[in-house]
């Protein structure tokens, strides 16, 4: 009697237990795995009707788990609703629904690339365009250097030539004037008369 009791009790708490973990789980979507393709069963087993197979990658929809055969109820992307092995189910995307989004994605990168290429030619055409700028000015500033530097000799050798002039000038008006003053020297002068009233 004792027994019976014990066993019904186990009974009970595991089936408690299924039911817990059957209603966590229950509506929650996951993906068969990649690689594979897995049939659809009419029950939570082997020996149960094939209904048909899900292809890997497959969204599904979790309705239940079975932990005794491990199995689980899904409704898949038909509307099918059957069981698999819970082995075949994981809850991480597959990689055929990521693909897509990840080839999006390269093309996005690709596109933000081409546009940073772009950008990147416009600014190396502008930096040369700068460069031929400063080129052009440094020209123009060597040419004005010289300009100035040549100008700069010719208005020293202009006020050289000046002062020289200026020199001969005032030589020859001293050579002149000494001159002068010499033949004034030796003009003739007149005589004195001599009126004295004695």
């Amino acid at each position: 009697m004792i027994g019976k009791q014990v066993g019904f009790l186990v009974m009970l708490i595991t089936s408690f237990m299924s039911f817990q973990v059957m209603s966590q789980s229950e509506g929650q979507t996951r993906y068969i795995s990649d690689d594979l393709f897995t049939y659809i069963h009419a029950g939570p087993g082997l020996n149960y009707r094939i209904l048909g197979s899900v292809t890997a990658g497959t969204k599904v929809t979790l309705l239940k788990t079975d932990s005794e055969t491990n199995f689980s109820q899904i409704v898949d992307d038909k509307n099918r609703t059957g069981w698999i092995d819970t082995d075949f189910i994981k809850k991480n995307r597959s990689v055929r629904e990521l693909v897509p989004g990840l080839q999006q994605e390269v093309s996005q990168t690709q596109q933000v690339l081409e546009q940073e290429q772009q950008t990147n030619q416009r600014l190396n055409q502008q930096i040369q365009s700068l460069s031929n700028s400063v080129k052009a000015l440094e020209k123009q500033l060597a040419s004005s250097e010289k300009k100035q530097s040549q100008l700069t000799r010719e208005l020293e050798n202009h006020d050289k030539t000046e002062q020289m002039e200026w020199f001969t000038r005032g030589g020859i008006l001293a050579v002149v004037s000494l001159l002068i003053g010499i033949i004034i020297t030796y003009l003739p002068k007149k005589r004195r008369r001599n009126d004295n009233w004695m």
